[in-house]
């Protein structure tokens, strides 16, 4: 999917190969340019503060994802559906230009069909309802994990947090 289509809000890919090492066996890999300011996910929950991503950086990077994501849907000689929105696949360059990366699940949709069934694949937390019951699958369903992503990108917290059950937290309110 990435092959074929351009857009400054998507990351570009530059080549690809296929190389046999003795401790790994076959691999598949493919070169995209560098993103020297690495994820969203990063910068929101990985560094100790996350006061580099000011209130015009995150805009920055909220308009660039939709950007991105409108290309998909409707730039694109097919709609391309992403199904895997979150902070960890948006990219950030060396002015945190945001760019929407790995396409490993997503699908390219036919003109005049409303949806593709089809099995259910990404993260849960970000998965539209009726996507993730159904199996119905629209551009409406990145546009909800887009929705799940803003919220992080303003709060600056995970959409999910893991509960254990063995930590003394009850476990049996939400988050």
């Amino acid at each position: 999917v990435i092959a074929s289509i351009r857009h400054v809000n998507l990351v570009a890919l530059i080549g690809y190969c296929i190389a046999t090492t003795p401790l790994e066996g076959h691999q598949r890999m493919i070169i995209c340019e560098l993103m020297k300011n690495g994820s969203l996910h990063d910068h929101l929950f990985e560094s100790k503060s996350s006061s580099k991503l000011s209130w015009p950086i995150r805009q920055k990077v909220a308009l660039g994802t939709a950007r991105g994501l409108a290309y998909l849907h409707t730039g694109a000689q097919h709609t391309i559906i992403h199904r895997d929105i979150k902070a960890q696949n948006i990219l950030l360059d060396e002015t945190f230009e945001a760019k929407v990366a790995d396409f490993g699940l997503a699908k390219s949709n036919t003109e005049g069909a409303t949806h593709m069934s089809t099995r259910v694949a990404g993260t849960w937390g970000y998965l539209a309802p009726e996507y993730a019951l159904y199996g119905q699958l629209t551009e409406r369903s990145d546009v909800y994990s887009y929705g799940v992503l803003l919220l992080e990108l303003l709060s600056g917290r995970k959409a999910l947090i893991r509960v254990d059950a063995g930590d003394g937290l009850d476990t049996s309110q939400p988050c």
